[in-house]
């Protein structure tokens, strides 16, 4: 008798990355000792701008378009050319082991194909996790036609960092620099902090991009549904970018779908919203694999490591009762 999906299926997420702070500085202090780094602050721009939506009528055509007024806004001061973003990453163990899960005989064999496969499988995936770190994959918009990028990293609280050239890393491409010291160090300590079973690592990360000063930054925006004006995220009045924004950087993973071009973040669907598609609609989506995996059918270890980083992303994964 096959085995299937339980009612109730929950897994605990594993890399949990915190909120990133961005700061303002100069590139040329960026190897003193203690140099300065100030908040950035969110700002109000009351601009007038025209009509420019699909559909618009002759009759709006010559209105100035609210959506473009009273909105949040961020800059780099005039005199300084440097972005800083800041956030942790915690990387926790235990995996395969369901936070929740009603089918105790399910339970058992997805901790069983997870810890038989999780030694190989891992490599790979943190791998992948520590190249999108050093290629400052979640600097989003903050790092396009950057100057210089520079990505250091303290693990366990090691004063001395590791720091890379976030441009020596492609973004559509893992295998760049696969033999890269200072890449397997980080990937070596990400594997550890997934491959224990109560333990945990922990990466300081600090991201700097010379952009030109005066130059916009991009803070996340937060969901303002109803309202025309743009909310951009702050913390204690420091501009930020959410902790999913970042997450979803670090896990953006996925080549293994079909006719693959490029990266996609790491999703039960293979659902990248920006785009309105997804690309594991079926056959190829997490649950038609975690379900042939536990029934002993042919699985590829391609398609094992896109159900591992799934149960790495973490979620409720519960199928539907009968």
């Amino acid at each position: 008798m096959s085995i299937k999906l339980p009612t109730m299926l929950a897994f605990e997420r594993k890399l949990e990355t915190s909120d990133a702070l961005m700061m303002s500085g100069d590139w040329e202090h960026l190897t003193t000792e203690n140099p300065t780094w100030l908040p950035i602050k969110i700002t109000k721009r009351q601009n007038r701008s025209t009509q420019s939506a699909y559909g618009a009528s002759d009759e709006n055509k010559t209105k100035p378009n609210p959506v473009s007024s009273d909105s949040d806004d961020a800059n780099l001061p005039n005199d300084k050319d440097t972005l800083k973003v800041s956030f942790t990453l915690r990387i926790v163990g235990n995996l395969g082991e369901p936070f929740g899960c009603n089918d105790p005989n399910f339970e058992e064999i997805i901790k069983e194909k997870v810890s038989e496969y999780k030694q190989e499988g891992l490599k790979e995936l943190s791998h992948r996790y520590a190249h999108n770190i050093a290629s400052g994959r979640f600097l989003w918009r903050n790092r396009v036609c950057a100057k210089n990028i520079s990505i250091q990293i303290r693990i366990n609280d090691n004063e001395l960092p590791i720091t890379f050239d976030g441009y020596e890393f492609p973004l559509n491409d893992f295998d760049a620099q696969r033999e890269n010291n200072s890449l397997k160090t980080l990937s070596n300590a990400i594997f550890q902090g997934l491959e224990s079973i109560n333990d945990f690592a922990c990466l300081q990360v600090d991201a700097f991009v010379q952009l030109g000063k005066g130059q916009h930054v991009f803070p996340s925006q937060e969901m303002n549904m109803g309202e025309k004006k743009k909310v951009l995220f702050k913390l204690d009045d420091c501009a930020a970018l959410h902790s999913v924004k970042v997450g979803n950087a670090i896990r953006t993973i996925d080549n293994w779908y079909d006719d693959a071009k490029f990266p996609i973040a790491v999703e039960p669907f293979g659902s990248v919203t920006q785009r309105g598609q997804a690309y594991r609609k079926s056959k190829i989506d997490l649950y038609t694999l975690m379900i042939a995996w536990v029934n002993n059918k042919d699985v590829s270890g391609e398609q094992k490591n896109f159900v591992l980083a799934n149960l790495i992303r973490g979620g409720v994964f519960g199928g539907k009762a009968e």
